[in-house]
């Protein structure tokens, strides 16, 4: 939507409502004025058919790339593509031939020396895709090994990545799980050892250290739906954490917004990581208001939230990466950070973890772990689940302040826990989750009912 702000937009709206002297907040905005000015020059490089265009568009929401279908290569030369202030750098490998490889790579070693206007070099990082479904890598070899890395400059190992595509068809489409989109393990384990055998190669033939990961980027040929990609997430991690950290929020506003392109991944943890990366960048320009009106974070943390809302699993899990970003902020900024979406104690269970806390039970006692896991491990998964988690979370911590405010407080959370709690534990333990469901429906009604009685 038009409307709504972008990072830079939220942060300096942020800083601006900062109750906090005027000196520092110039010196904030001065900072943000050169995040402003900062452009991320990203080259992307490889073999004609490693899925160069399906990967740009994939990662970045974007069919500026057009993917190539016929034999002929799309991108004979350096193709520049301008998202403002994340600059791709479309460059073909080698194995065009003879005339048109001695081009392509003096194309590349020209862009490697280039220099932006404060004399530093103007590529942040190089991403070199190799193409997973074939085993005769000697041309990519050679590209990486005598054009891209001797051209590196300084801080070689920070300003390459390697990258394998295609994992769906490294062995000819065996061992290939595509109704989970995953590998298999015989495929699984091909597919480490070819990311052993790359960084081997190049060890041997540069002496630089590499750590090569293996992804899908899925296909999308005009006309025609995405197919979903795989391990995504983790290339963007690794393209995030190969980037200048006075760079890194640049790709807050790029990333692909669509869930699905990256569900599939062989862990989580990427997703996750990726939030905190992005976080923590924030959280370097803001460190000093964070620490005096924690509060006033609230835009960017939600602009954070909006614009990354398809790498996180949940909100949740977007409030958890808050949150350990700017802990070293104080405490009160978790508690602040968390607040605003619906955190809670221990992940979100606000009665039930009242209701325990009055009885003096710690956030990891049996039935708040019980009360967890049926919620994720079950009602998640109905068809209304989300919908009344979503509801919960919006309801929930209000009558959970408005309780706190009452003399009766502890009479109040006695008749939770008698009435309620209890019997959807028993539901829980007989496995009758269904039951749970509406007894706790049934509870969240009445303390809806009651909340006009407690203001």
């Amino acid at each position: 939507m038009k409307d709504e702000k972008n990072i830079l937009e939220a942060m300096e709206t942020d800083i601006m409502n900062a109750n906090i002297p005027e000196a520092e907040r110039t010196k904030l905005m001065k900072n943000l004025l050169q995040l402003k000015h900062q452009k991320i020059n990203l080259m992307i490089t490889g073999a004609t058919g490693s899925g160069k265009s399906s990967t740009i568009n994939a990662l970045f929401n974007t069919e500026v790339a057009k993917v190539g279908v016929g034999v002929d290569p799309e991108t004979m030369d350096i193709t520049k593509y301008d998202l403002d202030n994340l600059v791709l750098w479309d460059s073909p490998g080698l194995g065009d031939g003879k005339e048109a490889d001695n081009r392509h790579a003096n194309n590349i070693i020209n862009k490697l020396d280039e220099t932006d206007e404060n004399g530093n070099l103007l590529i942040d990082l190089v991403l070199v895709i190799l193409d997973g479904s074939t085993r005769d890598l000697g041309t990519s070899y050679e590209l990486i090994n005598r054009v891209i890395i001797p051209n590196l400059g300084k801080n070689k190992e920070n300003r390459i990545l390697v990258a394998i595509n295609q994992a769906d068809v490294a062995m000819k489409g065996k061992f290939w799980d595509y109704e989970n989109n995953r590998p298999e393990p015989p495929l699984q384990k091909f597919l480490d050892e070819k990311v052993a055998s790359v960084k081997r190669r190049i060890k041997e033939g540069t002496g630089v250290d590499v750590d090569p990961i293996y992804y899908c980027a899925g296909f999308k040929e005009e006309g025609l739906p995405q197919t979903p990609p795989y391990n995504l997430a983790k290339l963007l991690y690794y393209i995030i954490e190969h980037t200048p950290k006075e760079k890194r929020l640049v790709y807050t506003d790029k990333v692909n917004p669509k869930k699905e392109m990256w569900e599939d991944c062989e862990t989580g943890k990427y997703r996750k990581s990726i939030l905190k990366q992005l976080f923590e960048a924030a959280t370097d320009i803001l460190g000093v208001t964070l620490k005096k009106a924690p509060e006033v974070f609230t835009t960017t943390v939600t602009t954070v939230a909006r614009t990354l809302g398809g790498i996180a699993d949940t909100v949740l899990e977007t409030v958890s990466s808050a949150a350990s970003a700017v802990a070293s902020a104080g405490r009160s900024v978790v508690r602040t950070v968390s607040s605003w979406f619906g955190g809670g104690g221990g992940g979100g269970c606000y009665i039930t973890t009242a209701t325990c806390e009055e009885y003096g039970k710690p956030d990891d006692c049996y039935e708040l772990t019980a009360f967890r896991n049926f919620r994720d491990s079950w009602l998640r998964r109905q068809p209304d689940g989300e919908r009344l988690i979503a509801q919960y979370y919006r309801t929930a911590p209000r009558i959970v302040r408005l309780i706190n405010r009452q003399p009766d407080r502890s009479e109040i959370y006695r008749s939770i826990r008698d009435n309620y709690l209890s019997k959807c534990l028993s539901y829980i333990e007989s496995g009758d989750n269904e039951k749970c469901k509406e007894l706790y429906v049934e509870m969240m009604e009445h303390l809806y009912e009651e909340q006009d009685r407690w203001h």
